[in-house]
């Protein structure tokens, strides 16, 4: 059985590195708030979160960052609105972002997850962006699912490896344009930013500044952390939730409605078996693939979750996982080639620059394109008693 205490401890490291430095790197793009909002409705749209959902219901959300999102859900008119996250820096910006927009009825509340407690049950839970990359996201996962009632919705955001291939690689570059490491963040944004900042220009619809998701996704310690894919949080919670709902949209149910009855309903049954003949779509957000054989859709889980983990242990100073690193980007790359042959294209060319020391003088071609589709959001509803 796990140290409750020493998986408090490990679950810090997330919150700590925000506030040793002092930095909430989680800004969204306010100069069109109306804009700001449509992303924010479209997003509710795909999970079935309509605006009469959210009005009047109670609300808790965990890890809001900086608040930026969170006016969003306050303009929903929640009956009540509790936010809780653990990095200071972002506790005082989001109340000073809600007071900002005169957000009423919104209680900030700073806590680590693990550390929060109350008898209240909610009718939505939502963490969004908070849980993977801890150092155990389930135990977190399965703390903040306790708070939602029964029929409520819990929705959490999840990274699998598929979706986080590009990014995986993006943070091997640091790795091989500066083995030696660096001093400062500044110091590694001074390196990294002529070569990452053209590969996120490409991305479309970016709303965050270039330095920040450098920060956040490249400089920032992962090597001591886990993904956490929708096959997890399914698996972790298959017994009290049932799927309701995911963004992107995958799941297709054709099964007549009066057929679906009894203690087990086959809701997550469902949704895993389309999500494996659908993970493809999560590599290359430029694309979308036909539905493929499951058991393509778990050969390229698994090759990709074991790009991760290498990627973790070149980071925690392995440099003999080199070459490992790059068979599994060549396997990955022949896997897909037949049906995804732009990003088996990009895969090779990324390969081929960490293996040359990503040199900022190289003319890239294929990979800056290339970005997976990074989290996925999967609403749940709690089973009644």
């Amino acid at each position: 059985m796990r140290n409750p205490e020493k998986t408090k401890r490990e679950n810090h490291a997330f919150v700590s590195f925000y506030a040793e430095n002092r930095i909430s790197p989680v800004a969204q793009d306010l100069s069109d708030l109306r804009r700001h909002f449509q992303r924010r409705e479209s997003l509710f749209r795909s999970l079935g979160i309509l605006p009469l959902i959210v009005k009047g219901a109670s609300v808790i959300e965990f890890g809001p960052g900086s608040g930026h999102n969170a006016l969003y859900t306050a303009s929903l008119k929640p009956a009540t609105y509790t936010l809780v996250e653990g990095n200071p820096i972002g506790v005082q910006q989001t109340r000073e972002m809600l007071a900002r927009h005169q957000c009423e009825g919104c209680r900030v509340v700073h806590s680590m997850f693990l550390d929060y407690a109350t008898a209240e049950r909610f009718d939505i839970v939502w963490a969004e962006g908070c849980i993977p990359h801890q150092a155990q996201p389930l135990s977190i996962l399965d703390h903040l699912s306790q708070f939602t009632k029964p029929s409520g919705l819990f929705v959490c955001t999840t990274s699998n490896a598929v979706s986080y291939l590009s990014e995986t690689i993006r943070r091997l570059v640091l790795d091989a344009a500066l083995p030696a490491g660096y001093d400062s963040l500044e110091q590694g944004l001074r390196m990294l930013r002529p070569l990452l900042s053209s590969h996120l220009l490409h991305l479309k619809g970016m709303s965050r500044s270039i330095d920040d998701w450098i920060v956040d996704s490249i400089l920032q310690p992962l090597q001591d952390r886990a993904l956490m894919s929708i096959p997890n949080v399914i698996a972790a919670l298959h017994h009290d939730y049932d799927v309701y709902a995911s963004c992107p949209r995958f799941i297709a149910d054709w099964r007549w409605y009066k057929e679906i009855i009894g203690e087990n309903r086959g809701f997550n049954e469902i949704a895993l078996a389309a999500y494996y003949r659908n993970n493809l779509n999560l590599m290359d957000y430029r694309f979308v693939f036909k539905e493929h054989a499951e058991s393509f859709g778990r050969e390229l889980e698994s090759r990709c979750a074991d790009s991760w983990d290498v990627m973790c242990k070149i980071q925690s100073g392995d440099t003999a996982k080199w070459q490992e690193m790059f068979d599994l980007l060549r396997d990955i790359a022949a896997l897909i080639e037949s049906v995804a042959p732009e990003t088996a294209m990009a895969i090779r060319e990324a390969s081929q620059w960490l293996q040359d020391g990503a040199p900022a003088t190289r003319t890239l071609n294929r990979f800056p394109q290339w970005w997976g589709r990074g989290q996925q959001y999967l609403g749940m509803i709690r089973k009644p008693p």
